[in-house]
């Protein structure tokens, strides 16, 4: 008993060190946001398959590449107001 325990213990924290930069293992993900979007995103209240994931409240979002960077480390999105909607220009 105590075996299994510890080959499960190894199997996890392995998939744990799998995971890239910025980015935590959790059972139970919520919601990524990608560069440009806020916290205020709406998101289903779910819980994800488990997997590496980039949390947003800890200021962290994808980028374009889906990797997972600082919110500083996004790029700047300008914003076109031409009369009739806003367009991202990025």
């Amino acid at each position: 008993m105590i075996a299994l325990v510890l080959i499960a213990t190894h199997v996890d924290t392995s998939r744990r060190r799998s995971c890239d930069a910025n980015e935590i293992w959790t059972d139970c993900r919520g919601c990524e946001l990608q560069c440009g979007e806020s916290e205020f995103t709406p998101c289903v209240a779910m819980c994800y398959p488990a997997g590496c994931y980039c949390p947003p409240y800890d200021g962290f979002r994808r980028n374009r590449s889906r990797k997972c960077v600082a919110i500083s480390e996004c790029p700047e999105i300008s914003v076109k107001d031409d009369g009739n909607h806003l367009n991202n220009t990025s």
